[in-house]
């Protein structure tokens, strides 16, 4: 609950607060934790993690502990962004964002763009010819989430790539419902408090109600596998720094993504990375009481000795 909050205040800093503003919170009832000595150096540690991978945490948004007679009660975050006047400012659409003037530049000289939109051969480009190109991504979560139950069936369930899935709906031991929950954020800071509001969710729910989740995030981190692997790395931090691995373990999914620990399975070619390649984004929220018991009767390695031949995972089609 403090992570989720924490993230959901700072994703609100981080695009709605300029410089000057700032916003606390308290926890009342984890008094205790916060004056725990060891807890505050591993969440600040972690959130100090973040920022190499936010658009504005660490930047022109910060994070401080909110503290009453040298005792932690909640944190602070305040901004220090300019919307106006920051170079790069950020922006979704390119050409919104404002940049600061530049001392270099010379109202003066003159530029010579003619033909710049002509083709080598001198001849025009044909607009005709330049269709627009339809978005991979759905618009509507429903035909998401249902593609990627279709996934999880022929991969997970089909494949026995997961031996603990028994199909989209069902999986865990004893098996128990799956949630899919579909959420378009494209900034790292939503990432995160979408991330922990599912870690909310699967924490309080039932097992009869929720089993596993399959957070699914088909606009975020789309093209750069790598841009997502550093923020997987920072969740997975968190496991044992805040001791989040009794509760839950986690595993992620990319299109492209591929094995790089230098086993057998390592290279972008290999037929083992298709256990981890989903048709977007996505992170497995597990409970650790069923990863366990599912362990028990699984041998190791046994979720990618099963991907027998390159051609099995190539010719499965959505």
């Amino acid at each position: 609950q403090l992570m989720n909050s924490l993230w959901k205040l700072i994703a609100h800093a981080s695009k709605n607060m300029q410089k000057g503003d700032s916003a606390s919170i308290v926890f009342p009832g984890m008094a205790d934790q916060l004056a725990d000595r060891t807890i505050l150096p591993k969440l600040m540690g972690h959130l100090d993690a973040c920022k190499d991978v936010c658009d504005n945490f660490g930047v022109n948004t910060v994070l401080v502990p909110l503290a009453e007679q040298n005792v932690v009660k909640g944190f602070t975050v305040k901004s220090y962004r300019n919307p106006n006047n920051i170079a790069g400012t950020y922006s979704s659409d390119a050409s919104e964002m404002k940049f600061a003037p530049d001392p270099f530049w010379d109202d003066e000289e003159e530029w010579d763009f003619s033909g710049i939109d002509e083709e080598e051969d001198g001849n025009s480009i044909d607009g005709d010819r330049h269709v627009s190109v339809a978005s991979e991504i759905p618009d509507d979560d429903q035909v998401i989430t249902d593609l990627s139950k279709t996934w999880v069936d022929k991969m997970m369930a089909d494949l026995a790539l997961c031996p603990f899935t028994q199909s989209s709906i069902k999986s865990g031991i004893p098996a128990g419902p799956v949630h899919y929950h579909v959420d378009r954020v494209t900034a790292m800071e939503d990432a995160y408090a979408a991330y922990w509001s599912e870690v909310c969710r699967i924490e309080t729910a039932p097992e009869s109600t929720i089993s596993t989740t399959l957070h699914v995030l088909p606009e975020f981190c789309m093209n750069s596998v790598e841009l997502f692997e550093q923020w997987a790395d920072t969740l997975t931090g968190t496991l044992e720094a805040l001791s989040v691995e009794e509760l839950l373990q986690l595993i992620f999914f990319h299109p492209q993504w591929t094995f790089r620990d230098g086993g057998d399975r390592s290279g972008a070619a290999n037929a083992a990375n298709y256990a981890r390649r989903s048709p977007w984004p996505m992170v497995n929220i597990l409970r650790t009481k069923q990863v366990r018991l599912a362990q028990k009767g699984i041998p190791t390695g046994l979720v990618y000795q099963q991907v027998r031949a390159p051609s099995t995972a190539r010719d499965l089609t959505l």
